[in-house]
């Protein structure tokens, strides 16, 4: 079973772009800080459709995100050398802090998908 749920900071605004097909995606780093400790872990994140919409909408910089997803390994050749790299493919967003003024209508509003990511149609 691969599900994996975090809940961090965001460490930038996230951005929404869109693929070869016109679908939207969003990526963004959430900061995690380790419990007992000052340090964090930047774990970085992607969301498609209607969550990644939902995500470049209602959450900035510092905001606090809960989320749920699964992780996807990635595996390439650069410069000779075969690298790997993780990334969370997000499917549940979730306010984890107060809701500033604009978004009290939405309070309810939970964004979710189960839309299946193509490797090759995302440049990460």
């Amino acid at each position: 079973m691969n599900v994996i749920t975090l809940g961090g900071r965001l460490t930038k605004d996230p951005e929404l772009k869109f693929g070869k097909s016109g679908k939207a995606y969003a990526r963004f780093t959430l900061a995690i800080n380790r419990i007992g400790n000052e340090s964090a872990d930047f774990i970085n994140c992607v969301a498609f459709g209607k969550v990644a919409e939902f995500i470049e909408e209602y959450f900035k910089k510092g905001r606090k995100m809960f989320l749920s997803g699964r992780l996807q390994m990635n595996q390439f050749e650069q410069d000779g050398k075969k690298l790997t790299t993780y990334i969370v493919v997000t499917d549940r967003v979730e306010f984890g802090d107060s809701l500033q003024k604009k978004e009290e209508n939405i309070v309810s509003e939970i964004a979710t998908t189960n839309e299946e990511v193509i490797d090759d149609e995302f440049p990460f």
